[in-house]
């Protein structure tokens, strides 16, 4: 909404800016400090999982808080809309044009594959220890890139883990949580019981590099500093340890857990499959919760981290972490900085956090002291899942190498490829895109 000076008065006018800006914190005053941010999709708002009213109430309170704790500013104006799908390129369309954007508010999805690339973002690292406190270390993890910090997480976390038919397991004295030798024992006993002891969506490919995900990190130690030497060139997809990420993968088919009748399995399948009992466990984000607590019915259903493989070097490390954060435009004004953080800083205030966070019903949040969801389900999870969260791969990742990764799982669970011809096909992929000048990408 825009106020326009037509023929009222001086002190008219001023009285009716003072009311509506008190009402709606969003407007632009015609002098003093405005602050803009920029998002890419409708997602990128405060509480966005709620109604359009509901969020616009909720992102109005936090801002009206913020400008009354800071008279130096006089506005706040949030500019996010259209689909995720355009993200980026709304982004670097505005950026390209000259439109004014101090703050970002970016997933760390595009924060990691696109943005730092492109120098749309200015690191933070230093700028934000006085309020880091406040800041989940998993969370900020997620907006950090090469050591630098370049996004304030403001959003619920998620992670990835392993649901299960609490029914099932009890009836056959599985232990919870199980080891994955419980896993390999317990796996025959199942399938005695009629059930497929663990189906994934195998025809919805994207989602089978989470797999990869949780072997590389046990096959590697460090999953993230691994992949991004072989992205600098100085390791490969297909080094020993890349290729016992395959063979872990391998393994769980072998043992009789995974079911190759995953490959033709899709999303709504896996779920009905779990729900309908068919099938004792499914792996997955945690996402998958919502559609857990409405199609599962006739029994209670569990969560449990994705387990310690023998022989591994590395530890267990789970893919997820913070999906929304605030992040510093490169391009804005210096005398406009010192604002800025001051919002970001606002935004981590756990009372200011709660507001925007607790409508979403976290599993866990990335600014400490929100409330979150005491389910037990919730509460194993965070001992054991979130605090081995890392982010996921794919967010490092060309698509092209995200792709082969897929088709290469599908290829060893299917049987159609060694472990040692999978990594080959995902370093063969690299390696055409770095021939075709297409790696490392133009800024």
């Amino acid at each position: 909404m825009h106020i326009r000076k037509q023929t009222v008065s001086r002190l008219m006018l001023a009285g009716a800016l003072t009311a509506l800006v008190a009402f709606s914190p969003s407007l632009a005053s015609a002098e003093g400090l405005t602050l803009k941010v920029f998002g890419g999709s409708a997602l990128n708002k405060l509480a966005p999982r709620q109604t359009p009213d509901v969020q616009k109430a909720i992102q109005d309170k936090v801002i009206a808080g913020f400008l009354a704790a800071h008279p130096e500013v006089k506005a706040v104006e949030w500019d996010a809309q259209g689909p995720q799908a355009n993200d980026v390129q709304r982004v670097m369309t505005a950026r390209l044009a000259g439109q004014e954007m101090d703050l970002l508010s970016c997933s760390a999805y595009y924060t990691n594959g696109a943005y730092v690339r492109r120098g749309v973002l200015r690191p933070i690292t230093k700028e934000i220890e006085a309020f880091s406190a406040n800041l989940d270390p998993a969370a900020v993890g997620a907006f950090t890139i090469r050591g630098e910090v370049y996004g304030v997480p403001i959003t619920t976390m998620s992670t990835s883990a392993i649901f299960y038919n609490k029914k099932a397991f009890a009836d056959l004295g599985i232990p919870v949580p199980p080891s994955y030798e419980d896993l390999k024992a317990a796996a025959p006993k199942l399938a005695a019981a009629g059930m497929i002891p663990l189906l994934h969506q195998g025809s919805n490919t994207p989602m089978w590099p989470m797999w990869y995900f949780e072997t590389y990190a046990q096959a590697s130690g460090d999953p993230i500093g691994r992949t991004t030497a072989i992205l600098d060139g100085t390791a490969k997809f297909n080094d020993a340890d890349g290729v016992a990420a395959f063979e872990l993968i391998k393994q769980w088919v072998d043992d009789g857990i995974l079911s190759k009748d995953s490959l033709a399995v899709d999303q709504d399948g896996m779920r009905s499959a779990f729900a309908g009992g068919k099938s004792a466990m499914y792996y997955g984000g945690t996402w998958e919760i919502p559609s857990l607590q409405e199609g599962v019915k006739n029994f209670e259903w569990g969560a449990f981290a994705f387990p310690k493989m023998p022989g591994t070097p590395g530890e267990p490390k789970h893919g997820g972490g913070a999906d929304n954060g605030m992040c510093l435009s490169a391009t804005i004004a210096p005398e406009k900085v010192d604002a800025a953080l001051a919002f970001m800083a606002y935004l981590t205030k756990p009372d200011v956090a709660t507001l925007y966070l607790e409508p979403e019903q976290p599993l866990a949040a990335s600014v400490k002291g929100v409330p979150v969801v005491e389910a037990e389900y919730a509460k194993q999870l965070r001992a054991s899942a979130f605090p081995n969260t890392v982010k996921f791969l794919d967010w490092i990742w060309p698509s092209e190498v995200a792709t082969a990764v897929s088709s290469s799982i599908a290829g060893v669970v299917g049987g159609q490829l060694t472990p040692q011809q999978a990594a080959d096909a995902v370093q063969a992929a690299f390696d055409d895109l770095v021939a075709q000048g297409n790696w490392p990408p133009a800024d």
